[in-house]
């Protein structure tokens, strides 16, 4: 699918509705379509906003902005500056649903302070993006798009957009703020400035979630703040080859490399824009039919494991709260049933319309809005809430995604039993963790064989100096070090040779991981197999995991050390390497302890990002080689006991 072949119709039909207002919401003026919502809507709101009434708006002096730089850290400046757009949301939802005034002395404040901000770049993103000048400070001739101009744009543009007719009698200047601060911080430089990186159009740069982020908060302020129709249409051709180079990123698998916690900022980005040009563009019905458009949709199921857990390839979280009210959307659109139900599944497991009560959950005004309107069938308006055990979602047994090289592999469709992923490719991902021919298991929904993830960002994080975190290094996932390298970064070291089977009954993903390792390590050729055997009687539950290396070194080496991380403290027992997962259930490896030491080492969890997932220790189990070995084979055997 592109966009750019719709380009022309798609200015067309602007200009032919160019006397009709962009209307993919109810405005609060409409007071029939936000009445309509109920009760447990306005309690929510209205709770939510009474709670910032004359409240003082967090400060964001100079020297906070500054500290980044100076620290690394990035929470000293984020976190007031996002309790102010907080803060905002809250306060406009409910003047929406009360809609008589209470709230608006406090959104003119919340306004005017975010308008009156030097920048609404993040800065950690600050000399990533201004290519005119390095400093601690923004340079003002010069704004900056990036996720954080992008999320502030568009929720100054959604707050016009829902509330322009009460701000106006409350203060015409503050409506005139807003639509200057758009136009210079926003409309002006995507018209004039191909530079910023996201947009894609130099061939050789990255691509990724920044893209259809950016861009679709950048449509929002097209559609609704951009008056002249001329420039309204370039913006939106410009945006739109811009959007196509990202859709022409993904191959038709659908496969996302930078993993599931950025699939609301990738895809479900894209999703958002998809809207808000099917509200000046009659062309969705295409766009949803398309094959690639719906396997992105439906990546963030695939990787889906039960219990808010998902498989974690880079930078991504094992437990995670997602966009649930756009999945249900998307599968509204795509006419796609199984996502429909996985997104409803996951809103009642999220706490349904009260996880916007999570300020780390919070999202865009689009966004709930969409969840609003769009999905209002998704909200239990009759003062119960629907309660959620185990969740009814059927999941496919196979998963298998050629883009990034990624298996899943399931026992069973409802999740019980094991699931298992693996992972080729290459370590130049986005958001890469040096990960090659590493696999990911679970049983029974519960963690055996674990990926860490990924801590706090901070400046190290997107630097020269990300591969000495140890969360995003070789030996911290079930992958071996050989004669004391680990793998190495870029897209230069990767598998080869990979090759992916099943016949419903076994599922097998065979690789060369030696070209993941500098040439240092010795080591000619390290094939590995990983593979998921079903029980045929399901009731036995006798299904094993087997992983199978055969390697070949320059010279004879003993010097070799592979690693399982577990969420559990391993133990051995009767020449097993035993992990009890945290509810009692067992999963033994089977080894071959004339070839092997075992080493259980505890690791101490400190990061607050790492120990929300796993508490305060996880394990690495090092199995050392016994002999000198210039070529050998072996295999790790997993059951359940």
């Amino acid at each position: 699918m592109m966009l750019t072949r719709e380009a022309e119709l798609s200015s067309r039909r602007l200009s032919l509705k160019k006397d009709a207002p962009f209307d993919l919401f109810p405005r609060a003026s409409d007071r029939a379509a936000w009445e309509n919502l109920g009760e447990e809507a306005r309690g929510l709101w209205v709770a939510a906003g009474e709670q910032h009434l004359q409240q003082e708006w967090p400060s964001l002096p100079a020297t906070l902005y500054m500290n980044y730089a100076r620290t690394g850290i990035r929470d000293h400046y984020q976190d007031p500056s996002f309790m102010r757009r907080q803060m905002l949301v809250k306060l406009v939802m409910a003047e929406c649903l009360e809609y008589k005034g209470r709230f608006l002395d406090d959104i003119a404040n919340g306004v005017w302070a975010i308008c009156e901000e030097s920048t609404w770049c993040w800065p950690a993103h600050l000399n990533n993006l201004d290519t005119h000048r390095l400093d601690e400070l923004p340079d003002l001739d010069h704004p900056i798009i990036d996720l954080g101009a992008g999320e502030t744009a568009s929720l100054i543009v959604w707050t016009y957009y829902l509330l322009q007719e009460a701000l106006d009698r409350h203060s015409p200047n503050l409506t005139k703020r807003m639509l200057r601060e758009l136009r210079v911080r926003i409309l002006e430089p995507y018209d004039s400035e191909d530079r910023f990186w996201w947009m894609s159009f130099d061939e050789d740069e990255l691509i990724n979630n920044w893209n259809p982020w950016c861009n679709s908060n950048v449509l929002a302020v097209i559609l609704i703040a951009e008056q002249d129709m001329i420039r309204k249409e370039r913006l939106i051709e410009k945006l739109l080859r811009s959007l196509d180079r990202f859709i022409g990123s993904y191959q038709k698998d659908g496969g996302c490399d930078e993993g599931p916690a950025y699939w609301g900022h990738a895809t479900g980005a894209l999703f958002n824009a998809l809207q808000s040009l099917g509200a000046v563009s009659p062309h969705d019905e295409e766009l949803y039919r398309d094959e690639k458009i719906r396997n992105m949709a439906r990546y963030v199921m695939n990787m889906y494991i039960g219990n808010g857990q998902f498989i974690n390839f880079a930078d991504s979280s094992a437990k995670l709260k997602v966009k649930a009210g756009v999945i249900y959307q998307f599968g509204k659109a795509l006419k796609d049933e199984e996502l429909m139900n996985f997104g409803k599944q996951l809103y009642l497991r999220q706490g349904q319309y009260e996880h916007w009560n999570d300020e780390d959950f919070l999202s865009s005004l689009q966004v709930i809005l969409g969840e609003t309107f769009l999905a209002k069938e998704l909200w239990q308006d009759n003062g119960e809430k629907e309660e959620v055990s185990q969740e009814s979602i059927l999941l496919p047994i196979d998963v298998w995604m050629d883009s990034i090289e990624v298996m899943v592999a399931r026992d069973t469709n409802e999740g019980a039993g094991f699931c298992l992923a693996a992972k080729g490719g290459h370590n130049a991902e986005s958001h890469n963790h040096n990960d090659i021919g590493s696999f990911i298991v679970y049983w029974d929904r519960e963690p055996v064989l674990i990926d860490v993830g990924v801590g706090v960002y901070t400046s190290k994080t997107f630097s020269n100096e990300r591969y000495s975190i140890w969360t995003m290094q070789s030996a911290y996932h079930q992958t071996p070090t050989i004669n004391g390298h680990m793998q190495a970064g870029g897209k230069d070291y990767h598998a080869s040779a990979v090759h992916y089977e099943t016949d419903g009954t076994l599922s097998c993903l065979a690789m060369d991981i030696s070209g993941a390792y500098p040439e240092e390590a010795g080591v000619s050729s390290w094939k590995r197999s990983v593979q998921l055997a079903r029980a045929v009687d399901r009731q036995e539950r006798s299904s094993a995991i087997s992983i199978t290396d055969q390697v070949q070194f320059r010279n004879e080496t003993k010097d070799v050390v592979l690693h399982w991380m577990s969420a559990s403290a391993p133990s051995l027992e009767a020449g097993e390497l035993v992990i009890s997962t945290r509810t009692g259930r067992k999963v033994g490896v089977q080894y071959d302890a004339e070839l092997w030491d075992v080493e259980i080492e505890p690791i101490a969890l400190t990061d607050a990002k790492l120990t929300a997932v796993w508490g305060t220790m996880i394990y690495r189990t090092n199995m050392r080689l016994k002999k000198l070995l210039l070529s050998g084979e072996w295999q790790f055997e997993l059951k359940s006991l």
